[in-house]
């Protein structure tokens, strides 16, 4: 395990541990986060993926960027490793991918394993740490100019669940709070646009998933895009 000294934490940062095979590459990652003073690298994995796995349980980072600068055959396996190790920490960890942007099918894919962002390595330098800080906000991070058909190809693939679902089912409130989820606001700026605490925005959350048979706030997202609520 490759650890960088260690320092004091500071918990309203948002903290990050890296997976980089590449030290070019690293350096890179490194230099991009330089100046950004609300993100704390507290880790950086450079050996086996056993060890990154290990880490992710030692540290409970907010943000897990993992390099996959060459396909990897295993990578849906990795991202349901880190899922299963993330839905156990508190706050839950979400993971980033940081590499060249594979077939939308691909991302489809990973995204439903719990992938909340891809950085595209052709992407600005100075875009990563914006990447990171919406990710820390529950929202969705896909490369700028490839936004557009990867959602189309999203909508249409996760879509076709939601068929026999209807909104009758959902509470006026319910319904509201579904909205929200759509236009990509987090569970703080629910609370606030609605007037009500977190903990009641997450038992809508949780009753809405129940209703409409769904598992991920990326496919309450998806429903509410599909369902043109806005």
């Amino acid at each position: 395990m490759n650890k960088k000294k260690s320092k004091p934490l500071d918990e309203n940062k948002i903290k990050i541990l890296v997976y980089c095979t590449s030290e070019l590459i690293l350096a890179g990652i490194l230099k991009a986060l330089e100046s950004a003073k609300d993100i704390d690298i507290t880790n950086v994995e450079k050996t086996t993926i056993d060890s990154f796995l290990s880490s992710i349980k030692e540290n409970k980072p907010d943000i897990v960027l993992f390099t996959n600068s060459e396909p990897m055959p295993n990578m849906r396996e990795i991202c349901k490793a880190i899922k299963d190790i993330s839905e156990k920490s508190k706050p839950k960890s979400q993971l980033m991918l940081l590499g060249n942007i594979p077939p939308h099918e691909e991302v489809v894919g990973l995204m439903n394993l719990g992938v909340r962002g891809y950085f595209d390595l052709n992407d600005p330098s100075n875009q990563l740490e914006d990447a990171i800080r919406s990710i820390k906000r529950e929202e969705i991070w896909l490369p700028r100019d490839k936004m557009s058909s990867i959602m189309d190809r999203i909508i249409s693939v996760v879509g076709r669940d939601f068929k026999e679902k209807t909104l009758d089912q959902l509470t006026p409130t319910e319904f509201q709070v579904l909205r929200h989820i759509g236009q990509g606001k987090s569970n703080d700026e629910i609370a606030n646009a609605m007037f009500i605490s977190k903990n009641t925005v997450r038992s809508h959350i949780k009753s809405i998933y129940a209703k409409l048979d769904t598992h991920s706030r990326l496919q309450l997202a998806l429903y509410a895009i599909n369902s043109a609520l806005f």
